[in-house]
């Protein structure tokens, strides 16, 4: 169900400055993404992002307000980010927690005629490459070393398996003990968007004028990002082949300067989580994402058999 546009109206005249006027034209639900529930705001004189909390959803547990705080904090980097306009913590007017954002408008790379695969690798790295600590990050939880958070990840899935009822599926709890026992301990820390799929970053020029839906950040090692992209690659019809040698992990390492080592335990990281996410997505919609349990599956059992 789509927000109440005069119950947002009344929250935007008295809640953020500036806005004090405006009036809500039309609320529409924006698609393409899977996580807290995102609307385009049409007002009398422009527009605003409005990002509701889920209760429930693949990605859980969700907490918008902790979003807003990582983009106040990017605001003062060379990321370009929605500008943070305004919050509600406790769920009033729209029956759950929202931000406010600045509407970037821009497409996304999947839609953008001039949307550059390069721009989109140098950003990625650019990302991994802040001094997060500076910029006031430190909030997201510090782990004791990039395994350590590598670790914290594999938890969080497994915890989320538990909840969708798949916790002890077979290939699913191989590969939560599997990635437990070859967790790599020659990582960085770095700040990690945890989702760099091409809805996330906006196009103009050739160039990337927005980077959005910061809700899965945190301080982990930067190949885990990078692996994420591996899976989806192969989850759409990539070949398999050596992790390390597929174009964007490549293309990545020659963009941060950094070469790449242990991909493989990242590829299989994130299949066992868009595997947990299948069961999550079947729970919630009661259909198969795009992408198919059979093909995920034995993809996963691939991956893991690289694991040693």
């Amino acid at each position: 169900m789509l927000p109440d546009p005069h119950a947002f109206e009344s929250w935007l005249n008295g809640s953020v400055p500036g806005f004090e006027h405006a009036r809500v034209q039309s609320i529409a639900l924006v698609e393409g993404g899977a996580s807290n529930i995102t609307c385009r705001v049409a007002l009398d004189a422009g527009a605003v992002a409005l990002r509701v909390q889920r209760e429930r959803g693949i990605f859980e547990p969700y907490d918008v307000v902790r979003e807003a705080r990582v983009l106040r904090c990017l605001a003062d980097s060379h990321i370009p980010v929605p500008r943070v306009l305004g919050e509600e913590s406790f769920g009033e007017p729209l029956g759950a927690p929202f931000v406010v954002l600045e509407w970037i408008d821009a497409p996304h790379m999947g839609q953008a005629p001039d949307a550059d695969f390069g721009a989109f690798t140098r950003m990625v790295a650019r990302v991994h490459g802040l001094d997060w600590r500076a910029l006031g990050l430190g909030f997201l939880g510090v782990p004791a070393s990039a395994r350590v958070g590598l670790l914290g990840e594999i938890e969080v899935i497994a915890r989320r398996a538990v909840s969708f009822g798949c916790g002890e599926d077979a290939l699913l709890a191989l590969a939560r003990d599997r990635l437990r026992e070859t967790a790599p301990s020659d990582g960085r820390l770095a700040l990690c968007q945890g989702d760099i799929n091409v809805f996330n970053y906006l196009f103009r020029g050739g160039q990337v004028v927005g980077v959005v839906d910061w809700e899965q950040a945190r301080i982990s090692d930067p190949r885990s990002d990078v692996g994420h992209l591996l899976a989806l690659t192969h989850l759409r019809g990539a070949p398999w082949g050596p992790a390390g040698t597929m174009p964007f992990a490549m293309a990545y390492a020659a963009a941060s300067g950094r070469p790449l080592s242990g991909m493989a335990w990242f590829r299989a990281r994130w299949l066992y989580e868009l595997g947990v996410i299948w069961h999550g997505w079947m729970g919630f919609n009661g259909s198969e994402p795009w992408y198919s349990r059979q093909h995920l599956e034995d993809l996963l059992a691939t991956a893991l058999d690289e694991l040693v």
